[in-house]
């Protein structure tokens, strides 16, 4: 006999699993729509080209793509950003900016399934397009931050900046190829840092920048003191950097006096190739992966053939975060079965009846099918987390009545039909 299972590194959420998905999700949605921004859904499949053009090198590598019966290549989104992009050259461009723009969906990448890494994963992120300001980039920090506190990570968590066009600018002082310096970002980003560096040695000729470069990729803990010391030596003077290190001294700042827990890592990169400026991560002691991450993409809508659109935004993983995760706000509503000791048509509809009515109050309700003894049947619910057993017997029925038996104490009462909310509130 065939035996099917989910396909390799996808699984299946059923129950507490698919409710701690849902409360990621709820929560990131009503956090996301008080600072103002609007859901975007976009298709799960886009044109290959949509991420090639731009996606990073590893990202390329990892795409499920496939040809539709057009003729057309396509690809299973690796991620969310360059759809969104897409759909806002299509649909929003015209209108006021900023545009401020939040999603929540499945992506998809061939990666080696391990702890932490999947095939196919969800993404909880949000987009603000039309704004260069440092501000926009706080406020992206600081709603990152916020949603980890909502959740109680916010003292476990740390969030790891930099800034990517000192790279960028060095590279381009040197007329670096844009995909050489796109494998090289990509290089360092996998801790080959001397594959990288060889690279450089051939297009930069002075060791002095090059020891200038191997230092600075060495620094992973990089204190405000220090990033001034950096602005005052001569190759950031040399290499024209200096205006972008003062940026990562005015987002540290900002930070400080926000409360939020960072540290600058200017060995840090991150593997998409559209990043231009501030680049983030959110990191947690107990595990080697990053949870979440974004930055700052100036270039990309342009890119797309959009108009020019400053950017910056951030993605969640979902899953990830679920690993570092302790504890949960997962309310549920008070579990109640309803023991009809009849089938008769007057047994169905009062149940289904009492059923609406509490379910409206706000309460779980199931009616029971089991055709099982009520001395069997009010353990079992008991188990299964039920506080409130409804009984309807003969007796019950003739008299528009049921029985009302709390399963955690034992009492249990009888009264009308029309008042079992009540008499419901009056025994818990």
């Amino acid at each position: 006999m065939t035996r099917f299972e989910p396909v390799r590194g996808m699984r299946d959420y059923i129950g507490i699993d698919a409710d701690k998905i849902r409360y990621i999700e709820f929560t990131f949605r009503d956090l996301v729509k008080k600072y103002g921004y609007v859901e975007i859904i976009p298709p799960i499949v886009e044109d290959f080209k949509l991420f090639a053009l731009k996606g990073g090198e590893e990202l390329r590598n990892t795409m499920y793509v496939f040809k539709d019966k057009a003729d057309r290549e396509l690809a299973l989104r690796p991620e969310l950003t360059p759809g969104v992009a897409r759909a806002y050259i299509q649909n929003l461009q015209s209108l006021p900016k900023p545009i401020r723009l939040f999603y929540f969906g499945t992506v998809y990448r061939y990666d080696e399934p391990q702890f932490g890494r999947y095939r196919e994963f969800r993404q909880a992120g949000v987009e603000l397009i039309g704004d260069s300001s440092i501000l926009a980039d706080i406020e992206i920090l600081d709603l990152l931050y916020n949603f980890y506190n909502k959740i109680n990570l916010s003292d476990s968590i740390v969030i790891k900046i930099n800034n990517i066009a000192i790279l960028r600018k060095i590279m381009n002082n040197y007329n670096i190829d844009e995909n050489l310096q796109e494998h090289i970002l990509h290089l360092i980003d996998k801790n080959k840092v001397n594959e990288a560096l060889g690279l450089l040695e051939n297009n930069i000729k002075d060791i002095n920048i090059l020891n200038f470069i191997n230092n600075l990729l060495t620094r992973k803990n990089v204190k405000i003191d220090d990033l001034r010391d950096l602005i005052n030596d001569e190759y950031s003077n040399k290499l024209n950097i200096k205006n972008e290190i003062e940026y990562l001294i005015k987002i540290s700042n900002l930070l400080l006096q926000l409360n939020i827990k960072f540290k600058v890592d200017l060995s840090f990169v991150r593997g998409l190739a559209y990043y231009t400026g501030l680049i983030f991560e959110v990191i947690h002691p107990s595990v080697s992966f990053s949870i979440a991450g974004g930055g700052r993409y100036d270039k990309l809508i342009e890119l797309y053939g959009g108009l020019p659109s400053p950017a910056v935004g951030f993605a969640i993983g979902v899953e990830r975060t679920l690993l570092v995760t302790n504890s949960f706000k997962l309310e549920e509503p008070m579990s109640i079965i309803i023991i009809s000791l009849s089938e008769s048509e007057d047994s169905i509809t009062h149940s289904v009846m009492l059923a609406r009515m509490l379910r409206d109050e706000g309460y779980k309700v199931v009616i029971n099918t089991k055709s099982q003894p009520l001395s069997k049947l009010l353990p079992y619910y008991a188990s299964q987390g039920f506080k409130i057993a409804i009984i309807l017997g003969k007796q019950e029925l003739e008299k528009k009545q049921v029985t009302i038996k709390n399963l955690t104490d034992k009492k249990q009462i009888t009264t009308q039909m029309e008042r079992v909310a009540d008499a419901i509130k009056q025994m818990l």
